[in-house]
């Protein structure tokens, strides 16, 4: 008797069949009918029809009638605005960086835009322009470290005060403003100076409010303290790794939401996730569900160590959330809508906007996820990325 069929067979059979025309990957798709998936609308998700012209969204209704265009079967998709990945490493360890490859958390696996999360600073941010963002396919934006050559795995524990330059910020900014689109500080005690922990959350901050930028700050391991971060933050800055375990976290000594982190989203600060190896926490984020805490932005933190270990994809991130107690609109719109919003791009999907699409399926199963403090948890359904639709064209993805 014939066994079960794999289910990456099955995935195959399902691309196969919801694709009723040839079509190469990244090829631009011209006049594109979407055919009766479920689509983000008003933050639900209504099966209907969709048609993309080019780079816009055409309509967004029932039984669309337009003959020519190119046909998707969207039936048992969903369609979202493209995920944005709010965190990621990109500048590979052969240049000096920590990152992961392009194509390997991009469009191909659903996410329609990149924010390189600080892995260069001032001094070699032309580098990664040149040999990453001008070859990808996907849209790569940057956060600019102030440190000028940006994270180091090898001078970790040896950091000094004094490795930034405001004259070279400036400089940088002046020729890549639109692709610059923050400040990054990673203020954990690897990454700051002994002689003043503090040091480089001032600078980046001095640099935000000089360079008129927000600052995104990874908070980890101290000195510096998580107290004396925080009422450091402007509105739009971010404080991200919120979700992490062991040292301090986003909670007080009874278990409750520190008033500072109250005190901090009343005025406008954000909250990312940024997964990584060392920075989600399953009892953290269901603690913080708890006690209302449902406003942050999903981001994977995929690098080079992190893409092969614990966080693996934005998708098996996103599935994780899902099967923590969120809804699926609201996974998506803290992976898409509000990511964007903080980038100031447009992800909404009705007509005259930028047609900036995942469709993606949920599989139903038993799953396994785990944190990255060796708790796991398991899951009913998980997501999986089928096309991304960016720039005009159209991407089959892999998980």
């Amino acid at each position: 008797m014939m066994g079960p069929i794999p289910a990456e067979l099955l995935g195959l059979i399902f691309l196969r069949k919801s694709l009723r025309f040839r079509l190469m990957a990244g090829e631009k798709i011209g006049l594109l009918l979407v055919r009766k998936a479920k689509v983000l609308v008003q933050g639900s998700f209504v099966e209907t029809d969709l048609l993309v012209e080019g780079g816009r969204i055409r309509e967004v209704k029932s039984l669309i009638d337009t003959p020519g265009a190119r046909e998707l079967d969207g039936e048992g998709l969903y369609a979202g605005p493209g995920w944005v990945d709010l965190h990621t490493h990109l500048y590979p360890l052969r240049f000096g960086g920590v990152g992961s490859r392009e194509k390997n958390l991009g469009v191909r696996t659903g996410v329609t835009c990149l924010l390189d999360a600080g892995t260069t600073g001032a001094k070699n941010f032309e580098g990664f322009k040149e040999r990453v963002i001008d070859r990808a396919e996907t849209k790569i934006f940057a956060l600019l470290n102030i440190k000028s050559l940006g994270i180091r795995f090898w001078q970790l524990g040896r950091v000094r005060t004094g490795e930034d330059d405001f004259r070279m910020i400036s400089e940088v900014l002046s020729k890549h403003r639109g692709l610059i689109k923050g400040i990054k500080v990673t203020a954990s005690r690897e990454h700051m100076a002994a002689s003043d922990p503090l040091y480089y959350v001032r600078r980046a901050i001095d640099a935000g409010n000089e360079f008129s930028l927000p600052v995104m700050v990874h908070f980890g391991l101290t000195p510096p303290e998580l107290e004396q971060i925080l009422p450091m933050l402007r509105s739009k800055d971010l404080l991200t790794h919120c979700f992490r375990n062991a040292g301090h976290t986003i909670f007080d000594s009874r278990g409750r939401l520190r008033p500072s982190i109250l005190a901090a989203r009343d005025r406008g600060v954000g909250f990312d996730l940024g997964h990584g190896v060392r920075s989600f926490s399953f009892p953290v984020l269901e603690q913080a569900l708890l006690q209302g805490f449902d406003d942050f932005t999903i981001s994977s933190d995929l690098y080079l160590l992190s893409r092969p270990f614990r966080a693996r994809s934005f998708a098996n991130v996103l599935s994780k959330f899902l099967n923590s107690g969120m809804g699926l609109e609201k996974v998506i719109a803290a992976a898409s809508i509000k990511p964007a919003e903080w980038l100031g791009l447009e992800r909404a999907l009705a007509p005259g906007k930028p047609a900036e699409l995942t469709l993606f399926r949920l599989e139903a199963g038993e799953f396994i996820f785990d944190d990255c403090w060796g708790e796991k948890r398991t899951g009913t359904q998980r997501i999986v990325p089928v096309y991304a639709i960016s720039g005009g064209s159209l991407f089959p993805c892999r998980q």
